[in-house]
């Protein structure tokens, strides 16, 4: 399979149903939006969405098109524009199950896949909180093996997909963010498969002059999809900003 596809063949090829997908950008920043309208326009089910620590309409689509069985997310919301009334509507009704986490542990849990450890212990100050504790399923306290000592640990997230958006590629299928990667790039490395979502692409020695911790090599990715503008209502950082009029619009359809 070439590894460069259409938004069709790529969620078609590489998006198991019901699976752990994670998708990308945060709050209303680089979300690969052409992708996830493609799930929509497929109908794709989704065992767990993950997300990044703060999410917005990329979640709160899925969730009101009725696709998310189950969501491991520290916040879904549109920021200074309101909540998310769909992801709000869903938890109230009972037709989608929160795993509710903290966004240090979100981070840890994906830095704990992309290692290959199965859980990993989480600061002390967490246990000060009620958040490990209305979610069993993520969070459990364990002994430490050095001085004995209880604390609160969480499961390592190993989506089976991550979908995110770039700045750009090269021919090879090297990426480039091109903005602050955010919790993307440990996403992508805890991932069983990775399709990015870029603005365009460019010569390989562009990606190679790129500063390290802000790429992904080709090995990684396991499609390309080249979609100009795909991250819109959101941001693309160095393109475009977020479209705050089309933003409004959703969330004014999406309150109804």
């Amino acid at each position: 399979m070439t590894r460069f596809l259409d938004p069709e063949r790529a969620v078609a090829g590489l998006v198991p149903a019901g699976g752990v997908v994670a998708v990308g950008g945060m709050h209303a920043t680089a979300a690969p939006m052409a992708l996830v309208r493609e799930l929509a326009r497929q109908r794709v089910g989704i065992g767990r969405l993950v997300t990044s620590p703060s999410t917005s309409i990329q979640a709160d689509l899925l969730i009101g098109e009725g696709l998310v069985e189950e969501l491991v997310a520290p916040y879904v919301g549109f920021e200074d524009l309101g909540l998310a009334p769909r992801f709000r509507r869903a938890v109230e009704e009972g037709t989608i199950r929160l795993l509710e986490s903290d966004e240090g542990g979100l981070t840890h849990a994906l830095y704990a896949g992309a290692g290959g450890l199965p859980f990993v212990p989480l600061p002390p100050a967490i246990g000060r909180s009620d958040v490990p504790r209305s979610c069993p399923e993520l969070y459990r306290e364990v002994e430490d093996p050095f001085t004995g000592e209880r604390c609160w640990a969480i499961r390592a997230l190993r989506p089976d997909v991550a979908l995110i958006a770039c700045a750009e590629a090269d021919e090879e299928g090297n990426v480039a963010f091109g903005r602050v990667p955010f919790t993307d790039r440990v996403m992508a490395l805890a991932a069983r498969a990775l399709v990015v979502q870029v603005e365009r692409l460019v010569p390989v020695e562009s990606i190679a002059a790129r500063e390290a911790g802000t790429t992904l090599p080709a090995f990684l990715v396991s499609a390309v999809v080249v979609a100009p503008g795909g991250c819109a209502p959101t941001a693309s950082p160095g393109f475009y900003p977020r479209d705050e009029a089309a933003l409004r619009a959703y969330l004014e359809e999406a309150r109804l």
